[in-house]
């Protein structure tokens, strides 16, 4: 197996070793307090989009000369629902993008490593998303029927079930286009998710906590960012998977692409565009875990490493994501032969034929 070799250029910021030279504001991102108050600024930029939107569009309908009515007014913005979303999310990236450039002191293409992908790791990210979702969906199913049973002893709780995305993505998806319910549901949300919790709070965390302690810590705040604790527990693992393939391919766009196409296969699923396997037996979940764990054991044998001019691998000292200081390097990765990675296909065929035959 040869390795493929791309150029990499020399970073000029400073090198912090550990974590009690971090200063407030450093662009090494942030710890654990400023991480939680990052973490309540996503409930806050939401909330903020929101109103700002529905005050534009309040704003519109009394310009329009008709007669003011609450109940007129509650109308007018349920009749352009789909318009609301678009611009409470319009409003959230753009909010994410300037403090994140302010929080990391600008250069988001330096800090946040937008190196482009190979295809063969886009390959693989690809064929992560079945099995990644398929056993998503099976800890919601699992995790709702605790929730029920919870909720016969708890009433109270019936609340926290108006906060389910899904639900108005289902409500929405008869009168929407496909593309705008992508553009909403999928492109903004992982966009802006991805840039505070593993461009921003993540990079933080996990340079001051080591790589499985930033990474769980970074995984939790990322699920019960979602509220429901169904879907909370449903996102825990997706957010451990999507850090995991951050720190295989050292690319800000592997997340980001796993979680749109995440997200978007959702979409398809509940919009029923493509059929949804919820109902599957001990063979199909065998099978759809064997092609997870295949397909991320590649992308860690394939994963992208520094080496020196001298041909040996250079590690940094506290886990990052950026250029090393000072020292020239080259960022390297190794080829899997074609036929082991169509061969990890063969779980995942394995999967929607024991899936197919088991609705039969």
């Amino acid at each position: 197996m040869l390795p493929k070799f791309i150029q990499a250029k020399v970073s000029d910021s400073t090198q912090v070793s550990n974590r009690t030279k971090h200063k407030p504001g450093d662009p090494h991102g942030p710890g654990l307090i400023e991480s939680i108050f990052w973490f309540l600024g996503t409930w806050g930029l939401h909330l903020f989009g929101a109103g700002l939107t529905a005050g534009v569009f309040v704003a519109i309908f009394s310009s329009s000369g008709l007669a003011w009515n609450d109940l007129i007014v509650l109308e007018f913005l349920a009749a352009h629902q789909m318009t609301l979303l678009a611009g409470e999310q319009f409003v959230f990236v753009t909010l994410v993008l300037i403090a994140a450039w302010f929080r990391l002191r600008g250069n988001l293409g330096h800090r946040l490593s937008s190196r482009p992908l190979p295809f063969q790791h886009v390959f693989l990210l690809t064929c992560l998303v079945i099995p990644l979702s398929t056993l998503s969906t099976a800890l919601h199913q699992w995790g709702m029927r605790g929730w029920n049973s919870l909720l016969e002893n708890v009433p109270g709780l019936h609340a926290m079930d108006t906060v389910q995305s899904m639900d108005l993505l289902q409500e929405l998806s008869s009168t929407t286009p496909l593309w705008t319910l992508l553009l909403v549901f999928a492109i903004a949300p992982a966009l802006g998710e991805e840039i505070i919790f593993r461009g921003v709070i993540g990079r933080g965390l996990i340079r001051r906590w080591g790589l499985v302690g930033g990474i769980l810590l970074t995984s939790f705040l990322f699920a019960i960012a979602h509220m429901h604790p169904v879907h909370a527990l449903a996102v825990f693992p997706i957010g451990i998977v999507l850090h995991y393939v951050y720190i295989t391919t050292r690319s800000f766009w592997a997340p980001l692409y796993l979680h749109f196409c995440n997200n978007a296969f959702s979409i398809m699923k509940s919009t029923q565009t493509i059929p949804s396997a919820e109902n599957w037996n001990f063979t199909a979940g065998l099978t759809i875990t064997l092609s997870l764990m295949l397909f991320l054991s590649f992308l860690w044998i394939t994963r992208v490493r520094y080496v020196q001019h001298d041909g040996k691998e250079w590690t940094p000292p506290r886990p990052s994501l950026e250029l090393p200081i000072e020292i020239p390097v080259t960022l390297t990765f190794s080829s899997l032969p074609w036929r082991l990675t169509v061969g990890g296909l063969v779980p995942l065929i394995g999967f929607l034929a024991a899936t197919a035959a088991h609705a039969q």
